[in-house]
């Protein structure tokens, strides 16, 4: 009996893809152990030097991302992949603070003209925003994983993907269109990421990222309503 190599179900003889996550067992190397053996990326291969290491790790993720996410040993530490993770962070907001401080007219400050080191705070704490970031991010979809990935691997596998999914985060370096851009890159690459992490079918890993999305989204959507109806109580919305 054929075992997918994807997700390790056991389909029947015969079969020419798996019923579970839809890969076509013809032009898979099948085994019976239904293993996939890891290869390994750039950045956590100690042969490839920085930044070279770096370089490669990023283009490969955005524009390999199948192949890439394939290649990750699940269950290896998450040490290296938070590095990288912060290392875009950090470069994001580098080029955010680069906007800001030269008074772009499309990317003014975030605490207004009268509070010129405003950005520069911001710059700083970065790093923790971002960690704050992960533990949130990672928690809200492995709790959907659980739910929606019968095959799904631990929070380990989640937390990986997630670091190598925020390389589209350097698009900042673009004022205005660059986040745009590379906020719906990164969710396009958690969908791929989590299809491979959890072993499941690119549909319920679009839904393991887009319902928590869609549900905060809705969220602050009410409470937008919800202040424009107190401002209109008031009357402070028509005096503004």
């Amino acid at each position: 009996m054929p075992i997918c190599p994807h997700c390790g179900f056991e389909s029947g003889h015969g079969a020419l893809e798996c019923p579970l996550c839809g890969t076509r067992l013809s032009e898979a190397a099948v085994s019976h152990s239904g293993q996939v053996p890891a290869g390994s990326v750039a950045w956590e291969d100690p042969s490839v030097t920085f930044p070279a290491s770096l370089l490669r790790t990023w283009r490969d993720s955005l524009f390999q991302p199948s192949a890439f996410f394939r290649r990750l040993a699940w269950e290896d530490s998450p040490a290296r992949p938070l590095l990288y993770y912060l290392l875009v962070s950090i470069t994001s907001a580098f080029f955010v603070l680069l906007w800001r401080s030269t008074d772009a007219p499309l990317l003014p400050p975030t605490f207004g003209p009268e509070a010129p080191l405003a950005p520069l705070v911001q710059f700083f704490f970065e790093p923790f925003a971002a960690l704050v970031g992960l533990g949130v991010g990672v928690l809200v979809l492995q709790l959907f994983a659980l739910i929606l990935a019968p095959a799904r691997r631990g929070m380990r596998a989640t937390a990986r993907v997630f670091c190598y999914s925020a390389g589209p985060a350097v698009f900042t370096a673009v004022p205005i269109l660059g986040p745009a851009v590379g906020a719906v890159w990164s969710l396009v690459l958690l969908v791929i990421g989590l299809r491979e992490a959890h072993r499941t079918t690119p549909g319920r890993a679009a839904a393991i990222v887009l319902i928590p999305v869609v549900g905060i989204i809705m969220v602050l959507g009410s409470l937008l309503v919800l202040l424009v109806l107190a401002g209109l109580a008031t009357g402070d919305v028509l005096e503004w």
